[in-house]
């Protein structure tokens, strides 16, 4: 198992790296914050180069695979409400699956249904003190007025996480998006900065 971890590291760098050779649309940081022991955590997602900010907020259900989250999203002069819940279902070894589903309510545009399982494999092991990790979320989308459903698009994530100390973490990614004939439609660099108290 440790010789399959190793190859699957090594290939997430190997994509990651291709991935540094094209131009990137925007840069994405998200900042999370949490007090230990409490089971909600509040964030904001801002974007450089692109109009579009998120503030979120979390909540985890103790000792379940459950989670709730709110996201308000501010795109431009239109505003969307997601509410998104997960369900943990799968976990071994670092290799996960789980089930995701996500209200979009938005303005001057159709509401959505989307079904968004996200599955990957997260290093349980640091090399050099950052443990990779990769993340695939095929999107299956139901348009309320235009009643469409159907698979919509795909986000893949590649990047690592590093453990500065006991309250602050930093992931740092590349996200890269197909649509739904599989061709690239959007690749940015992102971190994700999460600060436990």
């Amino acid at each position: 198992m440790k010789t399959l971890k190793t190859l699957v590291s090594i290939l997430f760098l190997t994509i990651s790296s291709s991935v540094f050779a094209e131009d990137f649309d925007y840069v994405e940081t998200n900042v999370w914050v949490k007090q230990k022991g409490s089971n909600i955590s509040l964030a904001t997602r801002q974007n450089l180069g692109l109009d579009v900010q998120q503030y979120i907020v979390r909540y985890d259900f103790a000792d379940t695979p459950y989670r709730l989250e709110y996201r308000n999203v501010q795109k431009g002069d239109r505003q969307e409400h997601w509410i998104r819940g997960q369900v943990k279902w799968l976990s071994h070894n670092g290799f996960f699956y789980n089930h995701r589903f996500e209200q979009r309510f938005r303005e001057q545009k159709d509401d959505v249904l989307r079904y968004r399982p996200q599955f990957g494999y997260e290093s349980q092991t640091a090399y050099a003190g950052i443990k990779p990790f990769f993340k695939v979320e095929p999107h299956w989308q139901y348009n309320y007025t235009t009643k469409d459903a159907g698979y919509s698009h795909m986000q893949t994530f590649t990047g690592f996480s590093y453990k500065v100390n006991d309250n602050l973490k930093v992931d740092p990614f590349v996200e890269v998006d197909f649509d739904k004939n599989f061709d690239k439609s959007l690749m940015f660099v992102g971190v994700d900065i999460k600060f436990e108290f």
